[in-house]
């Protein structure tokens, strides 16, 4: 054979196209294969190797029926037979040998390969690509091997002297071989081979890198087409499908075809004809397939008459263009003739055969009828050349022409006769199927269409009637038509029109069509490859169509398996089961577990059998239990079968392989005999069981009882080999699959062995390419029929193969606990054919080459140069070189720009250290190809993680430059290519992250650069955050993004700081949107506190670019403070000391030396102790190093972990003030400078916004920053104050802690409003009557009960006293004069708030107020008692003022403060004797000093002890500013310095007094220690302040009560004359009782002995005084003076009790006037009970409405309306609360209208704050223990009525 594929004398090639070589090959081949490897035998194999390469050669002489499948095959054979080193034959000869079969092999294989697309079989459920991958890595991995041996001889060659001189030759010329073979295998196969090798680029053996970058260099050169790595590739190769069948050769013949017209079965013509018509007219070719198909048809015709008569291809294609392009035209000319036919022939009848006539008619007329009829037809047919189609004139042509060359005399009779009878005829005949008519016309009408319809033939055809008696006599009319019937047939096929004109109405390809084509192309392909050798007249085309389609076809596989179309039966649709009803109703078929399933081919329809019933395949190897829902599976065999199995069916089970993991659990099997109907069952008419094994045997006989039905049943077949299986189904109807096929082939079988087990078998074993079979001899039962069974075991199952002696081996298998032991006379032969097969399938896996990501077409030049450029840079010489000439090869083939061109040369050496020239060229790429960019980086990145040190330096270097690329991506709308540069984006995150070792450089290089490109930053931040979000706040991700950041602002401080503060900003700005209670609790949390790392990262070295963006840092500090995990509320601390710390060292700014001193004051004082507790970090002992513990492990981020600071209003007031003093010195010095309003601005527009997690800091900054306020912004806060009041109430039934953090929020924003107010009221205008109205929201305020409101209210009542003060108002009225008057308007809402608490203020106003205040006593904070103290001295001194007295002198307005004041001033005491008993105090004790430890044990007394331990509500540094009060501001005095007093002023002590109070033990002094000194430890200790300090302080506030006095007051001495408890003074008994009810009160709750004598001491004299009123306070003394008399062994406070109880008594006899209910009389019944202690449950559940409907009478009365308002506003200068965008890119959209958005936001639906049930919270009973238990109750939520209104079911008066 060899050499007749050698001559090349002239003709030989003439006859070696004769036959098909394929099967002689293919069989020489198989034989050669089982000659196993004796020495003969290889050298065989080397010339047979010899053989295939010269008939690769000669491949286009030869002809090929399947060439592809052919060389597929041969490929998988003579890689087979390349061992490389894995043969290690002990003989040198043969091993010399076996390296010429080597060679031999390769070059063949080099030679099959060339332009070879692999063909995989059909797989087991994997995709064609996906097998095509898996058969490419199998090949590339055993030439990768091969090379590698390649190489491990040529070391060990090197070591021996020159015998081994031609082994290495070999070898070169082996490695060559195989490195070509590589380049072909990739060259045909880039699609599935690219992404698998690309991998090899960074092999860790860099012989490897070097070798592959040797392939790339060739695929190159050959000028591989990428172009199939497109997602488009599919469509690409069918439109390339398209285009060969649409070939034409020179002499316009269409080979491809018209070998199909030939070759394809008559059955399936119809199809052919569309297909090939629609294809070729969408082409614009249709003229040509008709010319073609009409010449094959008159060549065949043996005369005029029968042209297109019969139902050749020709008239299929015909009739086909009839129908589709003449459709309408028909329908245009025949509907109204027909129509006009049925509407006037209702009596009209058209018979004219004597032989049908019925009776009465008239044959004559009818003739008459039948002749009218056919003449206006025909004169309309003919009068319609016009608007004949122009594809018709088209065919018609056509047509006219090729008859004409055949019979010239009346080719245009052949156009007329064949138009009418398959176009126009029919139609007429049956309008009805034609679609002309939309109902049957009357049988009596049809019968004349019929006749009318011969008559026209008749005239078409140019013949008489002759045979039909009864038509002769219509002879003359078809005569006379003659003529103009041969015109209309001339006119419209004389010309044909141009193509262009015709409207290709088919120009868009149905994919139906191509992909019918495809299936006839690929079940035909082997016919029309020998009808074109054969074909003598086609020797002319070549091959060349024929190769391209065998390639393309090869390419695309097979077609998808399409179900037979038998009309009747896909019509019926039958009823389903219940199972099918449910699994629809849940729309199962949509979901993509079920879609998946569908893919997976376990069951089918194919083909039919030879009884014509539909066969269906359920391969079980496919159904893999647990991995697979049965459910679907039946559904999915329940769809297939449901057009069919109303019919008979049949199945073929393919059992090939299974096993246990193919099993149907019993219940499941259970399942299959019961859902579907009765009738599919017995419409089974066989079941084919195909390779039954022994585990299958197992199976049915445990399932016997289930499968009892099966027995012995006719129509179950056991089966054992597709030759079988022909007996039932035709070879070419079988669709088993291919893997099932695939075992019977290149089989070498050994017959006669046993199987040895309990029961020694006789079998026969087969061994294959890939598998193992064991066939039993001797037939067992299965299901009662005798089968012979056929076990499969795969070479990759094989684990062991042991021989044990000639005669006996055993077999050890991977799933299988025992090994088989098998006995033959030939086991050696048969071990090592197994032994064979394992190696290959060993050989042929990838030893995990990973897995590139998808490569597209463009990707390719980018990819290729990364590869090119990395190793550029390799220490290794020989890679160095390759990577040269693969960059030459790539800058040829893809015509990159690179000036200074590169040559490719072989053994040029390039020097290691060549970073400079492969940077170079980087840059000048980067420049010229930006187009590369994407695919580059992304190439970069994925090589950069697998390469050495050195590389990933380089790697860097040559990056850097393409990065300025990605801004052209970014500007495209394009989002796709967005998405891509946020992918490399990401990536290189990743790397940053990962790569620890590079991590500087990778910041410098990369970050550095990225930060100067001012249009990437929005994007890479947002993968900054994305990717910090991703990790969590504290993780690895954030701190190292965080850092990052600080890279990227070296680049650009300006631009970088304005993004991360601008987007912080927006951010926060966001959280109004959809509020929570806390900041925490919000979805934006995380990239709030993320952002803030990131500020904190930058803040240093001003990064933040401080002077730009001061009120927006000082915005987010204050609303940051104290908030998140630990370690982010350090970082806030950290920022503030950054923050002042850039301001210091800032070079743009120049401050004077003063504003730096105070700049370094701030600094010290924020890192104080104190600033720490008001940071929520009083526990850390550096806040830095907090700040920066960045283990994610760490509990300092942790959320759960830390203890959760409260944080107070008043620290947030500390810490804006101690930033609004930094900001103003700052100013000082910026005179431009627009910060504040700025900041103001900011903090306004969140004061006004409903957002509880934030609002309340915000009007808390807003107070202490704002420089003026508008009525309007009054108007808001009170407006605020009434929509967070009503969520305070509660229904007590209800103990329910649900809607706590609701409640405490509002409570929070209560205490914020107020905070405000305090704030706010000295910049109001003087003449504002809402100055003296802010008394009365105080007073409410202090109503409501609750330990923190009740702290603001003071300080509130404090200011508004101060400021009252300052205006001089109290000069000429008295306090309750000035404010009964304001309150006028409001009485009404004001007596039931009075009426509520039990204190009339109508009554008296003096005890009222004290009665609000005496509760102060008993508040937990020192402070506020302090201020409680103060604000009765105020009162004191105010009530005296008018009447210009002194304001110790008694009298009815004076007398309720001194009462209040007797216990905590000494003054007081002194100056208010006693008249009847001279107090033994004063005398006793300046005689007698109380020892120390009295002190002590009375400063821990329970009362005091609630002091001593921070409460959870307030920081121990609640402000120290409510301590003085004579550092108030006057009226429009604004510095913040004077509202923020942190220091108090000593006063000098008298010496009067100073001897007097050593010894006193009771004042109130221990409650104001010095601010300067530290808290936290005189909280814990136990002792507050050394006496001498207690003096001092004491004294401080006589000296503060002075001043607050007139200072030109009326010293009264100590006299009789001003006596406390006067009947004469106090006449009135109300007063009277009051002031006993005030002293009895204070008795009830102090636990103080000191005030407890003091009291009682008042108390004895009140009882002899006013012995009448006395009996008002029984009540109130009675148990305590039972506990005294009892417990007590102190005389001095037993000598009192007696007096009152003797003075009881002895007045007992005289019947008493005032009872206990005499105070409820004139409403007072609430002053003792609401001056006790913070209730534990708040007993005010319908107070809330009170006050709501208080403050919005206050506002309509006292606030201008909204027009006076936008007067207001329009003073004010308002600057926009963010930077304009010139300067920076802060654009935040603030829509904010002040006077509107608060209330609308609050009484909108949404608002969580106005539609819930209102909910209380209280300060629990144990406030000693520090901790704060909540009590709240979730009553129903309540409808809203109207905007803003609230309803309580009722108000419940407590009487």
């Amino acid at each position: 054979m060899k050499n007749l594929l050698d001559s090349h004398t002239e003709g030989s090639s003439e006859h070696l196209g004769q036959a098909s070589i394929e099967t002689m090959m293919l069989n020489l081949v198989r034989y050669v294969r089982i000659l196993g490897n004796v020495v003969h035998a290889i050298q065989i194999k080397t010339k047979l190797c010899q053989l295939v390469e010269v008939m690769m050669e000669r491949r286009d002489d030869l002809s090929f029926c399947q060439e592809m499948k052919f060389r597929n095959k041969m490929v998988e054979y003579l890689t087979d037979w390349v061992m490389g080193t894995s043969n290690q034959a002990a003989d040198d000869d043969i091993k010399c040998l076996t390296r010429d079969l080597d060679q031999a092999s390769m070059e063949a294989v080099v030679s099959l390969l060339a332009g070879l697309p692999l063909q995989p079989e059909e797989g087991d459920g994997v995709e064609l690509m996906e097998a095509k991958s898996q058969l490419f890595l199998k090949y590339f991995t055993l030439f990768m091997n091969l090379l590698n041996d390649c190489s491990e001889v040529e070391d060990e060659g090197q070591t021996v002297g020159g015998r081994k001189r031609g082994m290495s030759r070999r070898l070169a010329s082996l490695r060559h071989c195989t490195i070509l073979a590589m380049s072909n295998l990739l060259n045909a196969n880039v699609d599935s081979g690219l992404m698998h090798s690309i991998g090899l680029g960074y092999h860790k053996d860099l012989q490897t890198r070097a070798t592959f970058m040797e392939v790339l260099t060739k695929i190159l050169q050959q000028g591989t087409e990428f172009d199939t790595l497109a997602e488009t590739v599919l469509a690409d190769r069918f439109e390339r499908l398209v285009e060969l069948v649409t070939m034409m050769g020179d002499q316009g013949e269409l080979p491809i075809a018209m070998a199909l017209a030939n070759v394809v079965p008559g059955s399936q013509w119809d199809e052919l004809a569309r297909v090939l018509v629609t294809l070729f007219d969408s082409r614009h070719l249709l003229y040509q397939l008709l010319w073609n198909m009409f010449s094959k048809e008159v060549e065949l015709a043996d005369s005029m008459q029968t042209l297109f008569r019969g139902n050749s291809l020709a008239s299929k294609i015909m009739t086909f263009c009839f129908k589709v392009y003449g459709a309408a035209y028909l329908q245009k000319l025949l509907e109204p003739l027909l129509r006009g036919v049925i509407s006037t022939a209702e009596h009209i009848i058209f018979e004219v055969d004597p032989t049908r006539l019925e009776q009465g008619e008239n044959l004559e007329e009818n003739q008459r009828n039948l002749l009218q009829i056919t003449e206006r037809f025909f004169q309309a047919i003919i009068g319609s050349s016009s608007e004949f189609p122009p594809q018709l004139r088209s065919v018609c042509h056509c047509l006219y022409q090729v008859v004409s060359q055949r019979f010239p005399q009346n080719s245009i009779g052949a156009v007329g006769s064949a138009m009418f009878l398959r176009f126009v005829n029919p139609a007429i005949v049956s309008p009805y199927e034609a679609g002309i008519l939309d109902k049957k016309p009357h049988p009596r009408i049809e019968r004349g269409l019929k006749l009318m319809s011969k008559i026209l033939q008749s005239i078409a055809n140019h013949v008489l009637f002759t045979k039909e008696e009864h038509m002769r006599p219509f002879n003359d009319f078809v005569k006379s038509n003659f003529d103009s019937a041969r015109r209309f047939f001339l006119d419209i096929a004389s010309d044909s029109p141009p193509s262009d004109s015709v409207n290709h109405s088919l120009s868009f390809i149905s994919d139906g069509n191509v992909l019918a084509l495809h299936r006839l192309l690929w079940n035909n392909q082997e016919r029309i490859g020998q009808y074109l050798s054969s074909n003598r007249d086609h020797k002319a085309v070549g091959r060349r169509p024929f190769d391209k389609m065998a390639t393309l076809l090869a390419y695309l596989g097979p077609p998808e398996h399409k179900p037979v179309a038998d009309t009747h039966w896909s019509s019926l649709n039958l009823t389903s089961s219940k199972f099918e009803e449910f699994m629809t109703r849940h729309q199962v078929h949509e979901k993509e577990e079920f879609k998946a399933l569908k893919t997976l081919n376990i069951f089918y329809q194919a083909g039919t059998s030879k009884c014509g019933n539909p066969v269906f395949y359920y391969v079980a190897r496919r159904f893999k239990t647990g991995q697979i829902n049965g459910d679907l599976l039946i559904y999915h065999v329940l769809l297939t079968l449901k057009p069919y199995y109303a019919k008979p069916y049949e199945i073929v089970v393919d059992l090939t392989h299974v096993g246990p993991s193919n099993r149907f659990k019993t219940d499941f099997l259970s399942k299959w005999f019961v859902v579907f109907p009765g009738f599919a069952y017995e419409n089974v008419a066989a079941v084919y069981v195909y390779n039954c094994n022994t585990w299958v045997r197992e199976y049915t006989k445990y399932h016997e009882r289930l499968l009892t039905g099966l027995k012995g049943s006719k129509r179950l077949q056991f089966i054992d080999s597709p030759v079988k299986l022909a007996e039932h189904i035709e070879p070419d109807q079988q669709k088993l699959p291919a893997a099932t096929l695939a075992l019977e082939e290149d089989l070498k079988v050994f017959h006669n062995a046993l199987k040895l087990a309990h029961r020694d078998t006789k079998v026969s074993i087969k061994v294959g390419s890939t598998a193992v079979q064991v066939t039993s001899a001797e037939r067992t039962r299965v299901l009662g029929q005798p089968v012979f069974l056929n076990d499969v075991y795969y070479a990759s199952e094989v684990e062991e193969i042991c021989l044990v002696d000639e005669s006996q081996f055993t077999l050890t298998m991977a799933n299988q606990g025992t090994p088989l032991t098998f006995m033959h006379q030939e086991c050696d032969a048969i071990v090592q054919s197994i032994i064979h097969i394992r190696t290959r399938w060993e050989l042929s896996q990838p030893d995990s080459i990973p897995q590139h990501t998808k490569i597209r077409p463009k990707d390719v030049p980018g990819t290729l140069l990364n590869i090119a450029l990395l190793n550029l840079g390799s220490s290794d010489p020989s890679l160095r070189s390759a990577a040269y000439n693969l960059l030459c090869a790539l800058t040829c083939t893809f015509n990159l720009k690179i000036e200074g061109q590169l040559l490719e040369t072989s053994g040029l050496c390039i020097p290691a250290n060549n970073t400079l020239f492969i940077v170079s060229i980087s840059k000048t790429l980067a420049a010229n190809e930006p187009h590369l960019t994407l695919e580059f980086l992304e190439e970069c990145i994925s090589g950069f993680s697998k390469s050495s040190i050195e590389l990933k330096h380089l790697c860097l270097e040559y990056m850097t430059p393409w990065l300025l690329n990605l801004v052209r991506f970014c500007k495209h709308n394009d989002d796709a290519k967005r998405q891509r540069v946020t992918a490399i984006l990401d990536k290189l995150i990743t790397m940053t992250i990962n790569e620890k070792q590079m991590y500087p450089s990778i910041q410098a290089k990369i970050w550095g650069s990225l930060g100067q490109i001012t249009d990437l930053l929005d994007v890479v931040l947002d993968s900054f955050i994305k990717t910090s979000a991703t990790g969590g706040l504290g993780s690895i991700k954030a701190e190292v993004m965080a850092d990052t950041a600080v890279a990227l602002a070296s680049g650009n401080v300006k631009l970088v700081s304005n993004k991360v503060i601008g987007r912080m900003c927006k951010i926060i700005d966001k959280t109004c949107l959809s509020p929570t209670p806390t900041l925490e609790q919000h979805l934006m949390w995380d990239d709030i506190a993320i952002l803030a790392r990131y500020m904190l990262m930058l803040s240093f070295n001003n990064s933040l670019d401080v002077a730009a963006h001061l009120p927006y840092l000082f915005h987010v500090v204050t609303l940051l403070v104290a908030t998140g995990p630990l370690s982010l509320r350090a970082s806030t601390h950290g920022l503030v000391i950054n923050i002042i710390h850039s301001l210091c060292t800032c070079s743009q700014l120049n401050f004077s030396e003063e504003t730096k001193q105070v700049l370094r004051l701030s600094l010290t004082e924020f890192s104080l102790p104190k600033f720490y507790l008001l940071f929520g970090i009083s526990k850390v002992k550096s806040a830095a190093v907090i700040a920066f513990r960045s283990s994610y492990r760490d509990r300092s981020f942790s959320p759960g972990s830390y203890e959760r600071e409260t944080f107070a209003l008043s620290s947030l007031e500390t810490v804006t003030e101690a930033l609004l003093e930094i900001m103003e010195a700052c100013m000082r010095d910026i005179p431009t400078s627009k910060w504040l309003d700025q900041w103001t601005e900011l903090a306004q527009k969140f004061a006004f916004q409903y957002n509880p997690s934030l609002q309340p800091r915000a009007l808390v900054v807003f107070g202490c920053i704002s420089k003026r306020v508008s009525h309007g912004q009054i108007k808001q806060i009170i407006r605020i104050l009434s929509k967070a009041s009503p969520l305070l109430s509660i229904d007590r039934g209800l103990e329910s802690c649900l809607k706590g953090p609701d409640n405490y929020n509002s409570q929070v924003l209560i205490e914020a409003t107020v905070i405000a107010l305090t704030k706010l009221q000295p910049l109001l205008s003087k003449d504002s009557p809402m100055h003296k109205a802010l008394f009365w929201v105080a007073v409410a305020v202090l109503q409501l009960d609750e330990v923190n409101l009740y702290s603001a209210g003071t300080a509130l009542l404090e200011q508004n006293l101060h400021t009252l003060d300052t205006m001089r108002v109290f000069n000429d009225k008295s306090p309750e004069q000035v404010f009964m008057e304001i309150r006028r308007p409001l009485e009404w809402h004001c007596k039931q708030m009075d009426h509520f608490v039990g204190l009339n203020f109508n009554a008296n106003f003096n005890f009222a107020l004290v009665g609000h205040l005496l509760k102060g006593y008993r508040h937990p904070s020192t402070h506020t008692v302090a201020r409680t103290v103060r604000i009765l001295h105020t009162l004191l001194s105010l009530t005296s003022k008018h009447l210009k007295c002194d304001k110790f002198e008694v009298n009815t307005q004076s007398v309720a403060y001194l009462a209040a004041l007797l216990t905590v001033s000494e003054e007081v005491r002194s100056r208010c004797s006693l008249k009847h008993r001279k107090s033994l105090l004063i005398s006793d004790l300046s005689m007698d000093p109380v020892p120390m430890e009295t002190i002590s044990s009375q400063i821990t007394s329970p009362s005091s002890r609630n002091l001593q331990e921070p409460q959870p509500w307030t920081s121990p540094q609640i402000s120290d500013r409510y301590l003085s009060t004579h550092h108030y501001p006057t009226m429009g005095q604004i510095s913040p310095r004077t509202r923020k007093s942190m220091s108090l002023d000593m006063g000098q002590p008298s010496q009067a007094n100073t001897k007097k109070l050593l010894g006193t033990r009771k004042s109130f002094d221990h409650l104001i220690s010095d601010s300067k000194a530290p808290k936290r430890p005189e909280m814990e200790s136990g002792m507050t302040t050394p006496p001498k300090m207690r003096r001092v302080a004491e004294n401080d506030y006589e000296i503060e009560t002075q001043r607050i006095g007139n200072s030109h007051l009326r010293k009264v001495s100590v006299s009789e004359s001003n006596v406390l408890l006067d009947e004469e003074v106090l006449t009135d008994p109300k007063v009277q009782a009051l002031l006993l009810t005030v002293l009895a009160t204070q008795v009830k709750y102090t636990t103080d002995d000191f005030d407890q004598r003091i009291l009682y001491e008042y108390l004895a004299e009140a009882s002899v005084v006013f012995p009448k009123v006395f009996p008002v306070v029984y009540n109130l003394l009675d148990s305590k003076i039972n506990t005294v008399l009892s417990m007590c062994q102190d005389t001095n406070l037993l000598n009192p009790v007696h007096g009152i109880v003797q003075s009881v008594v002895y007045h007992e006899e005289s019947p008493p006037q005032y009872q206990p209910s005499y105070l409820q009389s004139f409403g007072f019944n609430g002053l003792w009970r609401f001056a006790g202690p913070f209730s534990k449950q708040t007993q005010i559940p319908d107070y809330a409405e009170l006050i709501v409907k208080f403050l919005e009478a206050l506002i309509d009365s006292y606030l201008p309306t909204a027009d006076e308002e936008r007067g207001e506003e329009q003073l004010r200068t308002p600057t926009s609360p963010y930077p304009p965008t010139s300067q920076s890119q802060l654009s935040i959209t603030a829509n904010l209208n002040l006077s509107n958005s608060m209330t609308s936001l609050a009484t909108s639906q949404h608002s969580p704050g106005v539609d819930k049930e209102n909910i209380q919270l209280s300060p629990s009973s144990a406030l000693s223990n520090g901790g704060r238990t909540r009590h709240g109750s979730a009553s129903q939520v309540q409808k809203q009525r109207s905007a803003g209104s609230f309803k309580r079911p009722s108000i419940k008066k407590i009487v």
